[in-house]
């Protein structure tokens, strides 16, 4: 299994052995600007070898599989709205994956609302613009921080 590893905001990464739980920060500017994966096997002086994988991303993605609706909230506009899936979740966005063909371009503003697979449902409903898209995938940064980000938290603890 393959560890995911952050890249913090001085452009270091900390290492850790699976076998004897040693670990190393490493300054891995020379990776940073690389637009694909970057797995990088690892050999321990313990002698334990392990691959890890460099997450670029400053939030832990979630996997999901929550259904939702989308309502676009740019002014002036004729408003798209359909149904949705989450397919992940982080404090600061989301993956969504719509169930309907759309003329969505980056920099559009979506109200999005789901409920998380938690005990209480708790419904999320906050404003998003769209930062990128592949398909029928839509990539989402949240606008601004309000009550759900502290349920959204708890919820990425679990």
């Amino acid at each position: 299994m393959t560890e995911k590893v952050f890249i913090t905001d001085d452009n270091k990464a900390t290492f850790v052995c699976p076998n004897c739980k040693k670990t190393k920060t490493v300054d891995i500017s020379p990776y940073k600007n690389l637009n694909k994966m970057i797995r990088i096997k690892l050999k321990c002086s313990c002698g334990n070898s392990h691959t890890v994988l460099l997450e670029r991303r400053k939030h832990y993605r979630k996997k999901t599989n929550f259904p939702g609706e989308y309502t676009q909230v740019n002014s002036g506009e004729k408003k798209n709205s359909g149904m949705m899936t989450v397919k992940d979740l982080s404090r600061t966005g989301l993956k969504i994956q719509l169930d309907e063909k759309s003329n969505f371009k980056i920099g559009d503003r979506l109200m999005v609302s789901f409920h998380l697979d938690d005990k209480n449902q708790s419904p999320i409903r906050k404003e998003a613009v769209i930062t990128n898209m592949k398909d029928s995938f839509v990539g989402v940064q949240f606008c601004r921080l309000d009550e759900y980000d502290k349920i959204l938290g708890f919820y990425l603890l679990r």
